[in-house]
C-alpha cells in the first residue's frame, strides 16, 4: 500500500486536485491517504504534496511553501498541483501537449490562486468570476456545525477527480478538433466563412484573421438545424468579427423568416452573432451575404 500525505485541517484546491491526480495516475495502486503535519509520519511517507518544506521530485516530494520556492519562467509560483503534475501530468494523459493544455486551463489558475495571484478584474457592475478555487475552498466544513474536515475533503477530491477526468477528455477532443479546423481553413477558398459537417468551436478560429463566421450542424441531436455563428476577435471575451443585421435579433420562426428572408430561419441570437436555419445552404447562404 502506498501512503500519500498531504497536510490535515482546512483543505484549498491544490492539495484536493494533487490527491485527485495521484489517485488517477496510481490507478493500480492500493492507496492510503494521510492528512497530517507529523514529521515521523511525512517522513515515512512514499509521496508528501503541500506539506514537508521539500520539493524533491526523486524523493516524490511536492511541496512549494518552503522559502525560494519553485517558480515558473511565467513568474507564477507553483502550488502543488503544479509541482505534482509537472511529474505526473505527460504520463497521466499520454500526451505532453494534452498535459499542457491542463497545465494552462486548470493548473496555473489553481497555483496562482493559491499563491495569491489575483485572476481577474471586477467589471463596472462589481461581478466577481466563481473560481474553481473559491468552489473547493467551500467544501471545507462550514463555520460552527459538526462537520469532518477528513470526510469533507473526501468529497471534494472526488468532485476535482470527475472535474480533472472531464478537463482531460476536452483537451483530448480541443486536440482533435483544432486538426480539423486547421484543415478545413487551409482547403477553403473563401476563408471568411468557413463549412464544417460536424460541430466546432468558434473560438478556434480566432488564430485566423481572415475568418468571421463559421457554419457546422446542430449537435445536440435533437434537431436537424444548421448554425452559422461569428468569430471572436479574441481568445476571451465577447466581442466578434461579424454580426447578422440587428433587425433579426431575438426573432424566431415566422416572424424572422419575414424579416430575413430566409424561408427556413429558426433563430437568430439577440446579439446577432448566431442564426439557425432548417439547412446548410441556408446559413451558409446567410453568412456569405454578410461578411465584410
Amino acid at each position: 500500500m502506498k501512503k500519500v500525505v498531504t497536510h490535515n485541517g482546512p483543505f484549498h484546491a491544490d492539495d484536493v486536485f494533487s490527491t485527485a491526480v495521484l489517485q488517477l495516475y496510481l490507478a493500480d495502486e492500493e492507496l492510503e491517504i494521510i492528512r497530517t503535519r507529523d514529521e515521523d509520519i511525512i517522513k515515512k511517507a512514499d509521496w508528501v504534496f503541500d506539506v514537508g518544506s521539500v520539493y524533491d521530485p526523486q524523493m516524490l516530494r511536492f511541496d512549494h511553501h518552503q522559502p525560494n520556492g519553485p517558480v515558473r519562467e511565467s513568474g507564477i509560483p507553483y502550488a502543488a498541483f503544479g509541482l505534482v503534475w509537472k511529474h505526473v501530468g505527460e504520463d497521466l494523459t499520454g500526451s505532453k501537449e494534452i498535459s499542457q493544455v491542463i497545465e494552462e486551463n486548470l493548473v496555473l489558475p489553481v497555483d496562482a490562486n493559491d499563491n495569491g495571484f489575483s485572476l481577474y478584474d471586477v467589471n463596472e457592475s462589481n461581478i466577481k468570476p466563481l473560481e474553481l478555487s473559491a468552489v473547493i475552498k467551500k467544501m471545507n466544513p462550514v463555520w460552527e456545525s459538526d462537520e469532518d474536515y477528513d470526510e469533507n475533503f473526501k468529497q471534494a477530491v472526488d468532485f476535482a477527480r470527475t472535474v480533472l477526468v472531464r478537463f482531460i477528455k476536452n483537451a483530448e477532443a480541443k486536440i482533435k478538433m483544432a486538426e480539423i479546423v486547421e484543415n478545413v481553413y487551409q482547403t477553403a477558398e473563401d476563408k471568411r466563412v468557413l463549412v464544417f459537417d460536424i460541430s466546432v468551436s468558434s473560438r478556434l478560429c480566432v488564430q485566423y484573421p481572415e475568418v468571421q463566421t463559421i457554419v457546422f450542424p446542430d449537435d445536440s441531436k435533437v434537431s436537424n438545424n444548421w448554425l452559422a455563428i461569428a468569430v471572436p476577435k479574441h481568445d476571451v471575451g465577447f466581442e466578434t468579427r461579424f454580426s447578422f443585421p440587428e433587425e433579426w435579433g431575438g426573432l424566431r420562426n415566422e416572424e424572422l423568416a419575414k424579416v430575413s428572408g430566409i424561408e427556413d430561419a429558426v433563430f437568430c441570437h439577440r446579439n446577432c452573432h448566431l442564426l439557425i436555419t432548417g439547412s446548410k445552404e441556408s446559413a451558409v447562404a446567410a453568412a456569405e451575404k454578410f461578411v465584410l
